[in-house]
């Protein structure tokens, strides 16, 4: 069996980009396990430093055959799968091919019979997955970036001075304007400094720079080093998506907004889980319970200390490196 490794995935402003970011983690991993990697995917312009083979994006119920054909020519040894397109019957079909199949999940939709399913999700654990495939469950297994993985331990300043404001790299549901709106009427707004990041494919810019242009405490930052900014604020304020698990690494306490459904799990486990307060869905959001919930973080350091420290323990970043090793191992055990 070759060591050529397929990544089915897509990510673009209508959809978003949580699940190429992981995709792009497991691939640099795996990769430095020595196998090649070969993204198959509709938006080639969004994966750089792979080879891309570009899927037809008019032929999504007529996809699977194509697929299986360039597996055949690049006598790919793995598949990986991270597409919330891929159905049952679907996925029963890539558990058949004549290579390890991958499928990455975060819903337990139904049974599964690729060889590996990975959720590397806090509620993961508790979903009741069926199938025969191995399933590599809980944080142990998640995603991330080599950059969050083995954080220094973070301890919070006494004083609250820097809030990350971050709803993704889209922001689909246009969530950004409408909060700092919302939180110009804070009691302690002027106090602080409200650090919004846009990402590369906003549609409401001008929204945006038009409140920075009156508020000169309300900073933007261009698809910025998203780490370095993590590290370098007290608090948070972000989508329940991907970037909870980024900001528990760094130890950055969060409170959480949900904007899709598939955030709603992540933002009850991270607030039971003692990670962030969850706000709830963003267009129900009271202005009187943000506020709540600021005071509650800013005026209490023990708080803010121990959501940092619940954070990192969750949350070690090495997950891909994991992943990419425990695939490795049986891709070339069934040579």
């Amino acid at each position: 069996m070759n060591e050529i490794i397929a990544i089915r995935v897509d990510g673009n402003s209508e959809i978003g980009f949580g699940h190429l970011m992981r995709m792009k983690a497991l691939a640099r991993e795996l990769g430095k396990l020595g196998a090649e990697v070969i993204f198959l995917s509709r938006n080639p312009e969004n994966i750089e430093g792979y080879r891309v083979l570009q899927l037809d994006p008019q032929a999504r119920d007529e996809e699977d055959l194509p697929v299986e054909g360039i597996l055949m020519n690049i006598q790919a040894g793995m598949l990986i799968i991270d597409s919330y397109e891929y159905t049952q019957e679907r996925l029963d079909r890539v558990g058949q091919l004549p290579l390890l199949s991958v499928y990455v999940d975060d819903l337990n939709r139904h049974p599964f019979n690729t060889d590996f399913i990975v959720n590397g999700n806090l509620y993961a654990q508790g979903l009741p997955y069926r199938g025969r495939a191995r399933f590599l469950l809980g944080t142990k297994y998640l995603l991330m970036r080599e950059e969050f993985a083995g954080v220094p331990l973070r301890s919070a300043n006494p004083g609250v001075e820097h809030l990350l404001i971050t709803f993704g790299a889209a922001d689909m549901e246009n969530i950004t304007p409408g909060f700092l709106h919302i939180l110009r009427s804070y009691e302690h707004f002027e106090d602080l400094y409200w650090h919004v990041v846009i990402g590369p494919v906003f549609c409401n810019l001008a929204e945006i720079e038009a409140v920075a242009r009156v508020c000169p405490n309300v900073v933007l930052h261009y698809n910025p080093a998203i780490k370095n900014l993590m590290d370098f604020c007290d608090m948070s304020i972000s989508a329940a998506g991907s970037t909870t698990y980024e900001l528990a690494a760094c130890g950055v306490p969060a409170m959480l907004v949900v904007a899709a459904d598939n955030q709603l799990r992540l933002a009850r486990e991270a607030e039971q889980q003692g990670i962030a307060f969850n706000l709830g869905w963003h267009h129900e959001l009271e202005a009187a319970r943000l506020y709540s919930a600021l005071d509650s973080l800013i005026n209490n350091q023990m708080l803010r200390e121990k959501m940092a420290v619940c954070g990192q323990e969750l949350i070690d970043g090495r997950g891909a490196q994991r992943v990419a090793a425990i695939l490795m191992d049986e891709m070339r055990k069934n040579r």
